[in-house]
């Protein structure tokens, strides 16, 4: 079974419900309102999809990293608790897969998959996005208190300068994650992106660099998926040293 997905750190996307709102600076320009204006859908309108979108995890045999709402977020506090329960059974049932979570609503994980309960998903990578330092001061000292197996960060759009946990250099340094210094061994993997699309912001090379730096120096896969623009350009810009797409397993990508 090939890639479905352009996306390149995965090999599917699965959207068991669409739908979302805006919360941040970060979804702006989110692809998934032009999409569903596209198809004459209202975007902030949370439905399930059909029974055959549903369940095709089951039907991709080789194992695969699956993206899950991509056109939503798992966490949104309008998901009916059936719907995820339905949702996590699929995850459950299809162990060979790796299913990757990223939301921008990590207050709202507990509410829905107890720290109990993470020990049946090890299939599941656990990410939050992080376009700024605020963002990133926010989410990420709470995906850090959950016991998922892969805990990762997605910059992007990446928006402004990161702070993980280097100095201004890059160097590891030590910083206080609501009350953690152990962010360094709780993090698991670093995507940084620009925006694409109408209107895109631009995404400064020097900040994709210093984390890329960061994650050198703290021995954490990095992870460069585009740069700013169209679909054309956001790969073929990707500077020669910014090249960089590795995973948590070491299953990296030839970046030619």
């Amino acid at each position: 079974m090939g890639k479905d997905s352009k996306i390149a750190w995965t090999d599917h996307t699965w959207n068991p419900w669409v739908g979302c709102n805006k919360v941040s600076a970060g979804c702006e320009n989110c692809y998934m309102f032009r999409d569903q204006k596209m198809f004459g859908n209202d975007p902030t309108e949370i439905r399930r999809t059909k029974k055959k979108t549903f369940q095709s995890p089951f039907r991709w045999k080789e194992p695969s990293r699956i993206f899950v709402c991509s056109w939503s977020d798992f966490f949104h506090p309008a998901i009916p608790e059936g719907w995820v329960h339905d949702a996590l059974d699929v995850i459950f049932g299809n162990q060979h897969h790796t299913f990757l979570f990223l939301t921008k609503r990590p207050e709202n994980i507990r509410n829905v998959i107890s720290d109990e309960e993470w020990y049946q998903y090890p299939n599941i990578w656990l990410g939050v996005t992080a376009e700024n330092q605020e963002m990133a001061d926010k989410r990420i000292p709470l995906l850090l208190d959950v016991p998922a197996k892969i805990k990762f960060i997605s910059a992007e759009p990446l928006l402004g300068k990161i702070n993980l946990w280097g100095n201004e250099s890059g160097l590891v340094g030590s910083r206080d994650w609501n009350g953690k210094q152990t962010f360094i061994e709780g993090l698991d993997w670093v995507i940084a992106g620009g925006e694409s699309g109408h209107n895109c912001r631009e995404m400064k090379y020097e900040w994709a660099e210093f984390l890329k730096n960061q994650c050198k120096n703290a021995n954490v896969p990095f992870f460069m998926k585009q740069m700013t623009g169209n679909t054309k350009e956001k790969r073929e810009n990707i500077p020669e040293d910014l090249m960089i797409r590795e995973f948590p397993n070491g299953n990296n990508q030839n970046p030619s």
